[in-house]
């Protein structure tokens, strides 16, 4: 449940470092950082397996330093450093738009410590003199600081993933506990979360809250009752745990899934036919009798409703077409055959092209698309046309190595006018090409739309990537007209992505249901940048149910050979 603040610290390191100009450290910190920011399980456990050092840019000098933050929650060295500089540098790092390098020059050339002494300065407008800066990043940090101050801070669902799996495998191990599950939004797949929601069926209420508040990461007990307590755990994050009875452990889950507005369409369905639905049961209306609770099943068939999927439950019209046993079948994980949007150390990726594809057979996909970075967006080494002959001969290469299909592709900067710095011809020879908005995220909504529409209609575009460019925690989606942007893709047959990336889930669950009802087609990307990302499909796959999609809407769902006639045309 660590692995969120060792991922902050070794960052924070990094950055500190890089203030001081040491050189080389601050690359190993954050590729350090990154190891741990992938795992999809609790770093503590990698540790009592003795495994620390086998995770990539984890020598024996930062496996110290991550032990002693396992074993005491902080870590003496950060703190020094911390003291040496004076100034708050992983508040700062918290502003979009800020790094090392910039925050160096602010604090000398300005005094600025904090993201107060920011304000101050953004204020009067100090920034735009400061060589480097301008008019343009002073507006990009106001922003920035806006969100930062605007928005409370919420957990991404893949840092949380892991202390979901760790808190309900303890509660199941308990001799108490018959049953434990997830609720709340994370339930419903959102791609944040606030806290989290736990329902526990137990006849020992009062032995399992004082297990739960004795668990070896709960920093403060908020309140302890005979069946709620809810708990502060040492990364910051809420648990709310609940213990309910065998009988009533369906509707209280559904009450606990369900967002607020579904409740209360489902509540009132309830009412028209003669039933009272609370977190206890579904009762008779005239003789408050039980008539079911024990599973959400059995209370959606008593109220006629198909079975609505705990990622729908949002009332965006599920209650609806449930009673109309119009739900769509839902994509599901079985169907997921491969990803596009896979990068290398070709452009900014950690391993080879083969280590990735090997990863990926290993996982048993199909396939895999390999679209590293071409154009000049700011990344190190991306492709250029005499690379981009040697990238394509080493992917003809790896086709042999491998039993999956291999497609060759790049991800492409969309220009400010819209155009991309490859000519049509050789967009062409690629399997899948990737457009992305990478540069000048503020455009003005109709610029930013005319942008996007221009890339999307030239031909050669396979896939539109993460279309809104927002990044969870960090940075506001661009502003675009997105019908306009869900037409032109529909008419030029261009998919649009949903990316797995943590910190994008973009398309999320609500613009993806929208380009549904557009009819746009939609493709599933890993965007991963070294072989553990590849596993976090998963979390696309999540957005693309929220999104309502089926088997058919989703590309990477597809036959083989159905999805490469598609991408020739």
């Amino acid at each position: 449940m660590k692995n969120r603040l060792i991922v902050t610290i070794l960052n924070t390191i990094a950055d500190i470092l890089e203030l001081q100009e040491v050189k080389f450290k601050p690359q190993a910190y954050r590729k350090a950082a990154l190891s741990i920011e992938e795992l999809s399980e609790d770093v503590e456990e990698v540790y009592k397996r003795g495994e620390l050092g086998e995770l990539p840019g984890v020598g024996e000098s930062i496996a110290e330093k991550i032990e002693e933050i396992i074993k005491t929650g902080k870590l003496n060295y950060y703190e020094q450093l911390k003291k040496k500089i004076d100034i708050d540098v992983e508040a700062l790092n918290e502003v979009y738009g800020l790094g090392p390098k910039k925050i160096k020059i602010l604090y000398t050339k300005l005094g600025v410590r904090n993201l107060r002494d920011l304000e101050k300065v953004l204020v009067k407008h100090k920034v735009r003199d400061l060589e480097g800066f301008g008019v343009k990043t002073e507006e990009l940090l106001w922003r920035g600081l806006r969100f930062v101050q605007g928005n409370p801070k919420r957990f991404l669902y893949y840092h949380a993933q892991p202390v979901v799996e760790k808190l309900l495998s303890e509660l199941r191990q308990l001799r108490v506990v018959s049953k434990a599950e997830i609720a709340g939004s994370f339930r419903r797949g959102k791609e944040t979360v606030g806290d989290l929601d736990i329902l526990v069926v137990s006849n020992e209420p009062s032995t399992v809250m004082g297990k739960f508040v004795q668990f070896s990461d709960v920093k403060e007990v908020i309140a302890k009752g005979l069946s709620k307590s809810s708990v502060r755990l040492e990364n910051g994050l809420q648990v709310d745990l609940r213990v309910v009875k065998e009988r009533e452990f369906g509707s209280a889950l559904l009450y606990f899934i369900g967002n607020k507005e579904h409740n209360v369409e489902l509540r009132t369905l309830a009412l028209s036919k003669g039933y009272t639905l609370n977190e206890y049961g579904l009762f008779t209306l005239k003789d408050k009798k039980w008539v079911a609770g024990r599973s959400e099943e059995d209370i959606h068939t008593k109220l006629g409703l198909q079975f609505i999927p705990a990622e729908l439950r949002e009332n965006h019209g599920e209650i609806k077409e449930a009673l109309h046993k119009n739900l769509p079948k839902l994509v599901e994980f079985k169907d997921f055959k491969g990803a596009f949007h896979n990068h290398s150390l070709w452009s900014d990726g950690q391993n080879t092209l083969l280590e990735m594809a090997s990863c990926a057979e290993n996982l048993g996909w199909k396939f895999i698309s390999f679209n590293d970075h071409f154009g000049s967006m700011g990344i190190t080494n991306p492709l250029n046309e005499r690379r981009l002959q040697g990238y394509l001969k080493e992917i003809e290469k790896v086709r042999k190595k491998v039993g999956i299909r291999v497609f060759s592709g790049v991800e492409i900067d969309i220009a400010k006018d819209g155009k991309l710095p490859l000519a049509k011809v050789k967009l062409k020879e690629l399997d899948v090409v990737v457009a992305s908005v990478h540069t000048a995220m503020t455009m003005p909504e109709e610029l930013m739309t005319k942008r996007v529409c221009t890339a999307v209609e030239q031909e050669g575009v396979t896939i539109l990537g993460h279309p809104t460019g927002r990044l969870l925690n960090e940075r506001e989606p661009i502003q675009v007209n997105l019908s306009a942007v869900l037409e032109t893709a529909r008419e030029r047959g261009v998919f649009l992505e949903i990316n797995s990336s943590g910190k994008r889930l973009d398309l999320n669950g609500e613009f993806t249901k929208a380009g549904k009802d557009f009819g746009c087609m939609f493709a599933l990307s890993t965007d991963a940048h070294e072989v553990r990302g590849l596993k976090h499909y998963d979390l696309g796959m999540m957005m693309a149910r929220r999104g309502w999609l089926e088997k058919k809407d989703l590309v990477n769902c597809w036959d083989i050979k159905k999805m490469e006639n598609l991408l020739k045309r």
